[in-house]
């Protein structure tokens, strides 16, 4: 049961143990979350657990709508292609800014933010075929300080959006997609981007950027019959 203490708490306490069993493939895309059920489950009120729900709502890694409830949303092929190539044309412009613009001490930041993504195992100690969200906090950290020297908090709003939205995707391409991408090297690609960033090339930069995101996307559509079945069961 969740401890006694200030509402805050227990709203994040429930959503981040929500969170680990999406990430752990406990909770998938289709499944129902039911407030009355998660609030006997966690030993808290349905309001902290509605709380809960909304903040995972605004990471899209749940859903709601009039006569379904809450729910985590299904994976779509025409929505994450759409989403992708609309975000590789937001984060180029971004990071070719970011470029221009960004000071010493966002190159240090940046430089920072890359070790501890190259520190933290990204399988999960519970279940290896998933992901570990801290893992997934630090890739979205260092993609987010990659662009935040552009200055215009608008486009970042909107990157970051973007970034939510494709989450569950790349959540569940690692263990359905894992036989296309065991030749994939995503740490080179990493530290490719940031070696490029640094150097200020800002063509070379936004070309790797936007190579890491298309091959996701196509290494887990080429195995996106599979996909749909995996998530199902």
């Amino acid at each position: 049961m969740s401890r006694r203490g200030d509402a805050k708490s227990l709203v994040h306490d429930v959503s981040r143990k929500l969170r680990q069993s999406i990430f752990e493939g406990k909770l998938k895309p289709g499944d129902r979350l039911q407030p009355g059920v998660l609030s006997k489950e966690f030993g808290t009120s349905t309001t902290v657990v509605r709380e809960a729900l909304i903040l995972l709502g605004n990471d899209r890694l749940v859903r709601s709508s009039t006569g379904q409830g809450y729910f985590i949303p299904r994976l779509d092929p025409v929505e994450l292609r759409d989403l992708t190539k609309v975000r590789c044309h937001t984060e180029s412009l971004a990071l070719t800014l970011a470029i221009e613009r960004g000071t010493l001490e966002w190159e240090s930041e940046l430089t920072a933010a890359h070790h501890r993504l190259t520190r933290t195992p990204r399988r999960s100690p519970n279940e290896s075929r998933h992901s570990n969200p801290e893992w997934f906090k630090a890739h979205r950290d260092f993609h987010a300080k990659l662009i935040e020297a552009c200055g215009i908090e608008v486009l970042t709003d909107f990157c970051d959006t973007l970034a939510a939205a494709t989450e569950l995707y790349r959540l569940w391409s690692g263990p359905i997609a894992a036989s296309a991408t065991k030749a994939r090297d995503v740490e080179k690609e990493h530290a490719d981007i940031l070696e490029a960033v640094l150097a200020r090339d800002a063509p070379r930069a936004t070309a790797l950027l936007v190579a890491h995101y298309t091959t996701t996307v196509d290494n887990l559509l080429a195995s996106w019959p599979v996909a749909v079945k995996d998530v199902a069961e």
